[in-house]
């Protein structure tokens, strides 16, 4: 005979807690996600996550509502959102996507060629410059862009060029 349920000494188990690591039978057996726990573990499991749903609820309900913007510019159905956490200590985290380093890098070196508007989203842009590259013009205009974007600060790049740009409480 084989091994017994430690709930149930006269069943033999069918298998092991993954929660405990004690013999469980067929009837003491709950299977979640392809894994045996018994009643014990799920019920301990269970009063866990009801704890964290009321502590998410309590909190919920002390937070300020999200605030939805359109940042505009380009259309597109895309918004950013700024939302504040619980116990927020004053400091906003920027929020960055894209990097100024690189466009005014790109802008430098491949300007003729729009690269730095196709990096920063700016198709259309990018376009016209592939378009004009012949007159030199885009070459002259990047390199301008490019020493604008290196000498400018992260939030005032971000907030000109940076789409999904926003800042985030702490």
């Amino acid at each position: 005979m084989g091994l017994s349920c430690y709930m149930h000494e006269d069943q033999t188990s069918v298998g092991t807690c993954v929660g405990c690591g004690k013999f469980i039978c067929q009837e003491c057996n709950t299977e979640v996600k392809r894994k045996n726990y018994c009643k014990t573990c799920i019920g301990e499991i269970m009063t866990e996550n009801q704890s964290k749903i009321e502590k998410l609820e309590e909190s919920k309900s002390n937070t300020n509502p999200m605030v939805f913007m359109n940042a505009g510019g380009g259309g597109g159905g895309s918004s950013s959102s700024a939302a504040s956490s619980s116990g927020s200590n004053g400091t906003d985290l920027p929020i960055y996507s894209k990097n100024r380093i690189a466009a005014g890098v790109l802008a430098i070196l491949l300007g003729s060629f729009g690269a730095h508007k196709f990096y920063l989203g700016r198709w259309g842009w990018g376009i016209i410059y592939l378009l004009f590259v012949w007159t030199y013009i885009p070459t002259i205009i990047g390199i301008i862009e490019g020493v604008l974007y290196l000498f400018s600060s992260d939030e005032s790049f971000a907030a000109k060029h940076d789409r999904n740009f926003f800042r985030r409480a702490a």
